[in-house]
C-alpha cells in the first residue's frame, strides 16, 4: 500500500497540542491533511487508498494540528491516531463516522508503511494571495505563479528581480537613477505588495527576508489597491512562529563578497508568544564595472500572539543601502555597443543610496465557526538619493553619445496603508458561499528634489576617464499625495465538488493632488471567474476582469496623465498529481489597456503614453517533484504585443521567456543529501524606444550549484552565469542599456541548530 505523507513547512514538528492559526477551503481530505501540516509543522500520515474519494472542509480558527485534523475526519469513517514520536496517523475508525474523541496510541504502522515529513519543496499546492484564505491550487479561477520557500532556498536569488524571473516577471531600467519596473505580461509596474499592503522598500529589501512570492496574473479586484494591467506581485515576509526554527547563514562570493544572515524564531513558553528575527549584513569590495562594492544591513523583528480565536502579530523593518551604479552600454547601429566593462563611465564612488523604516501589524479573529475578522496595516519612510555620471543622448541613429551628464536624484516617500476584512460563508446543501468584504485605506506622500546644478563634461565610452566625484546640489522640491479609499466584495460560490464561481466588485475613491493639477474619482471594476473540476486533480478555469491604475506623471509639456483603463479574458488548466507534489498550470490570455504611461526617455522625469495597447500570450508552468530527489520549476512564454508611440517606435519586452531551476538530490548512501543544481533562463530578442530606435538581443544564461544539505547544516556553491556569456538587461533608452554580471561564484554554509 502507497503512503502519502504530509509535507511539513517548518524544519521541526511542533507539538500536537500547540494551537495554530489554520485558514483551508474545502478541498479533497487528502488535500486538507496535507495543508494542515504544512501549516502547523505537525506531521501526520496516511494511506492514499484510505482517504481516496473523501472531502473535507472548510477549516478555519486557531485550534491544534490534531484538533483540525479531527475536524477534517468528521463523518469519514476514519479516526485520528498517534505514534510513539508523535506523529499523528489516519486509521480507519472502530465505526463508521465515530473518529476517536482523541487519538490513541497504535505502536507503529505495519511494516509495509512509513511515516515521516518532508519539505514542501518547489511544489505549489494552495495560495492565499487572492482570498486571504488558503485555498486549493485547484479552486483558484485565475493563473498564479509562486516562488516558494523551497525553491528561494534552493535557488537563493542575489536579488529581487532574480527571484521574480522564475515566476515570468521582467525587471525593466528606464532610469538609471531610479528603481526598476517590473513587466507582467508585457504590461510595466513599479507596485509590490508585502503581505498584501503596498510597499515602497521592495527594490532595497534582500530576498533572505522572505518567505514566498506570488505573481497573480492579470488585473484583479480581489487585491487590495491593486488592478493594474499586467498583475500584481505580493511577498510574505517570514513571521513569528512557533516552531522553534534557527539558523546562521555565512557567504563568500566573487568581488570579495560578504554576507552573514540571521534567521530565528520560535515560541516564549506555552502562553501563546512567538518571535521572529532577521538580520543581515552584506558587502562587497567592488562590482563588475570597476566601481565601489555595495552594502546593504537589514534587520526585522516581530512578535505574535495567538490564542483559540485571535491572533495578532506586530514588527518592524529598518534598512540601509548603497549600491553601485551597474555596468551599462548605448545603442550604436541599432545594437548595444560592446563597451569596456572593467572602465567606469564616471567616477569610482558613483552609487545609489536609500534607507527605510516600517512598522505593521496583523490581527485576526475568530467571531464564530463561520465568521472572522482580519486587519493589517502598515507605515513606512522611504529615502532614496543616487549621485552617479551617465551617458548623454545619442543624437542620431549611428551616433554615439560623447557628453555624460551627472544624473542626479533625491526622493522621500511616506505611506500608510490599512486593510480590514470581514470574511465568512453560508452553506446550503451542496452549494456554499465564502463571503470578504474589505475597506482598504492608502495615503502616500511623495517628495522628490531636483539638483540645483547639472555638470556636463566629455567622456569617450569606448576609453573612459576618471571623472570628479557626483555631488548632489539640491534645488527645487516638489511634492505630491495620494488618497484612496476602496471597497471591495468578493464571493466565491463553491457548487458540489465541480464547480467553482467566484465574482468581486472594487470601487476606488481617490483623490491625487500634483504639483501641477489634481485628479480624483470613483471607479468601479469588476472580476468574474469560473472553474471546472475535470477530475479531482485536473481543473479548467476562465476569468474577465477590469483593471484601472492612476497615473501620477507629468508629458514634457506639463499636462496630466490619463488614469489606466484595462480589461483582461483568461482561460486555462491546472493540474497536480495523485501524491500532491506536482504541479502544472497553463494560461491563455489577452490583455486590452488604454492610456499606457511609458518613461519619456528623451525627456528624464517626464513620461508619454500609449493611446491603446494590447498584449496576447500563453504561459507554462511546473513545479514540484518529478521523481523522487529530483526538484524542478520551469515557465516559459509566448506573447504578442500590439501598440505603437507617436514617433513609431514599438516598446516592449521579449516575446519569448523561459526559466527553468532543476536539482538533483541523492537520497542514500553516505552522500545522502548531496547535489547538484541547474538554472538555464532564456529570453527572445526586445525591440525598445528612445532617442534611437534600437533592438537588445536575445540570450541564454546557465547558472549552476553543487550542494549537501544534512539536518543540523548545508553547504551550497553557486556559479551563476557559468560561461560569463554577456546579457543586456531590459530597457527603455538608448543611451542606458544595462550589462548583467557575468560569471559570479558564492559558497554558502548555513548551521540549522
Amino acid at each position: 500500500m502507497l503512503i502519502v505523507l504530509s509535507m511539513a513547512q517548518q524544519a521541526h514538528a511542533v507539538a500536537a497540542d500547540e494551537p495554530q492559526r489554520l485558514h483551508i477551503e474545502r478541498s479533497t481530505l487528502e488535500h486538507v491533511l496535507m495543508e494542515i501540516t504544512r501549516l502547523s509543522g505537525q506531521p501526520v500520515s496516511f494511506a492514499s487508498s484510505l482517504v481516496k474519494d473523501r472531502w473535507a472542509g472548510p477549516i478555519d480558527g486557531t485550534m491544534t494540528a490534531a484538533d483540525a485534523a479531527r475536524l477534517a475526519l468528521q463523518n469519514s469513517g476514519l479516526a485520528l491516531s498517534v505514534l510513539p514520536d508523535g506523529t499523528l496517523t489516519v486509521v480507519a475508525a472502530g465505526s463508521a463516522g465515530t473518529p476517536d474523541a482523541q487519538p490513541r496510541d497504535i505502536g507503529a504502522l505495519p511494516p509495509s508503511e512509513v511515516h515521516g515529513v518532508g519539505d514542501t519543496g518547489f511544489a505549489v499546492l494552495s495560495s492565499s494571495a487572492i482570498t486571504r484564505v488558503e485555498m486549493p491550487m485547484t479552486s483558484m479561477p485565475h493563473a498564479i505563479n509562486t516562488v516558494t520557500r523551497g525553491l528561494l532556498a534552493s535557488q537563493q536569488p542575489p536579488s529581487l528581480n532574480a527571484a521574480l524571473a522564475q515566476a515570468g516577471v521582467a525587471s525593466v531600467l528606464a532610469d538609471p537613477t531610479a528603481p526598476p519596473l517590473y513587466a507582467i505580461r508585457g504590461y510595466l509596474t513599479n507596485t509590490i505588495s508585502v503581505d498584501g499592503l503596498p510597499d515602497k522598500l521592495a527594490s532595497l529589501r534582500p530576498v533572505d527576508a522572505l518567505e514566498e512570492i506570488d505573481v497573480i496574473k492579470g488585473p484583479n479586484a480581489d487585491v487590495a489597491s491593486v488592478t493594474m494591467a499586467g498583475g500584481a506581485i505580493n511577498a510574505s515576509l517570514k513571521a513569528p512562529t512557533a516552531v522553534a526554527q534557527r539558523s546562521i547563514a555565512m557567504e563568500i562570493s566573487s568581488h570579495t563578497g560578504r554576507k552573514v544572515v540571521a534567521d530565528l524564531a520560535g515560541g516564549f513558553g506555552g502562553n501563546g508568544l512567538s518571535y521572529r528575527f532577521v538580520g543581515l549584513n552584506d558587502t562587497t569590495a567592488d562590482s563588475d564595472a570597476g566601481y565601489a562594492g555595495h552594502r546593504v544591513s537589514y534587520v526585522h523583528a516581530a512578535l505574535g500572539w495567538n490564542d483559540s480565536a485571535t491572533s495578532i502579530t506586530a514588527g518592524i523593518e529598518s534598512l540601509t543601502s548603497r549600491q553601485p551604479v551597474p555596468p551599462a552600454t548605448f545603442a550604436l547601429g541599432g545594437a548595444p555597443a560592446r563597451v569596456p566593462m572593467q572602465l567606469p563611465f564616471g567616477n569610482v564612488d558613483d552609487r545609489v543610496e536609500g534607507s527605510g523604516t516600517r512598522v505593521y501589524y496583523t490581527a485576526s479573529r475568530n467571531l464564530s465557526d463561520d465568521w472572522a475578522i482580519h486587519s493589517r496595516a502598515s507605515y513606512e519612510s522611504v529615502r532614496e538619493e543616487s549621485a552617479q555620471w551617465d551617458l548623454g543622448s545619442a543624437s542620431s541613429y549611428n551616433a554615439m553619445p560623447n557628453n555624460t551628464i551627472c544624473g542626479l536624484r533625491q526622493t522621500e516617500s511616506h505611506l500608510w496603508a490599512m486593510s480590514n476584512e470581514l470574511t465568512g460563508s453560508l452553506s446550503h446543501n451542496a452549494v456554499r458561499h465564502t463571503f470578504t468584504l474589505g475597506w482598504e485605506e492608502i495615503q502616500e506622500r511623495q517628495n522628490l528634489t531636483k539638483p540645483g546644478f547639472i555638470a556636463q563634461v566629455t567622456q569617450d565610452p569606448f576609453a573612459p576617464v576618471p571623472l570628479p566625484a557626483a555631488t548632489f546640489i539640491p534645488g527645487n522640491r516638489l511634492s505630491q499625495t495620494l488618497r484612496q479609499s476602496i471597497f471591495r466584495l468578493r464571493d466565491h460560490v463553491s457548487i458540489g465538488d465541480r464547480w467553482e464561481v467566484s465574482g468581486s466588485i472594487r470601487a476606488n475613491n481617490y483623490v491625487a493632488v500634483l504639483p501641477h493639477t489634481q485628479l480624483k474619482g470613483v471607479v468601479w471594476t469588476p472580476a468574474v471567474g469560473v472553474l471546472y473540476k475535470l477530475t479531482p486533480s485536473t481543473a479548467w478555469f476562465a476569468d474577465y476582469m477590469r483593471g484601472f491604475q492612476i497615473n501620477t506623471g507629468y508629458f514634457y509639456d506639463g499636462t496630466g496623465m490619463q488614469p489606466e483603463r484595462s480589461r483582461q479574458v483568461e482561460t486555462g488548466l491546472r493540474w497536480e498529481n495523485a501524491h500532491h507534489t506536482l504541479t502544472a498550470q497553463a494560461a491563455l490570455y489577452r490583455i486590452d489597456a488604454k492610456n499606457v504611461s511609458l518613461a519619456d526617455v528623451s525627456h528624464p522625469g517626464y513620461y508619454t503614453q500609449l493611446a491603446e495597447q494590447t498584449n496576447q500570450g500563453v504561459e507554462l508552468s511546473m513545479q514540484g517533484t518529478v521523481v523522487r530527489g529530483w526538484e524542478a520549476s520551469l515557465w516559459m512564454s509566448v506573447s504578442r504585443m500590439s501598440a505603437r508611440l507617436p514617433g513609431g517606435y514599438v516598446p516592449g519586452v521579449p516575446a519569448r521567456n523561459a526559466a527553468l531551476w532543476t536539482t538533483y538530490t541523492m537520497q542514500s548512501g553516505v552522500l545522502a543529501g548531496a547535489g547538484v543544481g541547474l538554472g538555464i533562463s532564456a529570453q527572445g530578442r526586445a525591440d525598445a524606444h528612445g532617442d534611437v530606435s534600437f533592438r537588445v538581443p536575445g540570450a541564454v544564461r546557465v547558472d549552476s550549484s553543487l550542494f549537501w544539505h544534512q539536518k543540523g547544516w548545508r553547504i551550497d556553491l553557486f556559479a551563476r552565469n557559468l560561461f560569463n556569456v554577456r546579457t543586456y538587461g531590459n530597457t527603455l533608452s538608448s543611451s542606458y542599456i544595462p550589462i548583467l554580471p557575468g560569471r559570479t561564484l558564492a559558497l554558502r554554509l548555513t548551521h540549522n541548530f
